[in-house]
């Protein structure tokens, strides 16, 4: 049975979710910070899905905010009139976020790593380079999947630490950017 697990984000509070699937279609075990519930979920024509979970029925209406940004798990959750605001991304996809949030020193540099093990695959920019927020600076292969790393300011880049064909370690500093 496969696992997914994910990282719920709720008024700054970070949930673990973990998602089993089970031997019957549409049955699902799931556990919130290791709360156990079953859930019988189909999705409907629209963005609805019917659930019963522990034998309470709720139709839940998902509307994701960005949909082209794999690194934004940001979504509006109506559940019985109420509207939730929560974000939920799968754990790797979680790092990755964490890791282009960087960290700012106070000189005001901001440090672009590795968000987990891997291999430099291509070098997008070059030492002393303009670079703007959102612009892709380096990609990372992890896991066999292509993870571009954005930056996370407008600046200079100040140092390039990596080289393509690099493997690399979760944590690694591969370039900074005034």
């Amino acid at each position: 049975m496969a696992k997914m697990k994910l990282i719920g984000t709720l008024e700054s509070k970070e949930y673990k979710i973990v998602i089993e699937n089970s031997d019957q279609p549409h049955i699902f075990y799931v556990s919130l910070d290791g709360r156990s519930y079953t859930l019988d979920a189909h999705a409907m024509a629209s963005e609805i899905v019917t659930a019963l979970i522990d034998n309470k029925s709720y139709d839940i209406d998902l509307d994701r905010v960005n949909i082209n940004d794999a690194l934004d798990g940001r979504m509006a959750v109506r559940v019985r009139g109420r509207v939730i605001d929560l974000e939920i991304l799968e754990e790797r996809r979680k790092k990755m976020k964490d890791a282009q949030a960087t960290h700012f020193s106070q000189s005001g540099f901001a440090r672009i790593l590795s968000p987990m093990p891997g291999k430099i695959l291509r070098i997008l920019v070059a030492a002393e380079e303009q670079v703007v927020e959102g612009q892709g600076l380096v990609v990372v292969e992890a896991m066999k999947m292509e993870n571009e790393l954005k930056s996370p300011k407008n600046g200079v880049v100040k140092e390039v630490f990596a080289v393509a064909g690099d493997s690399v370690y979760s944590g690694a500093l591969l370039m900074t950017i005034e």
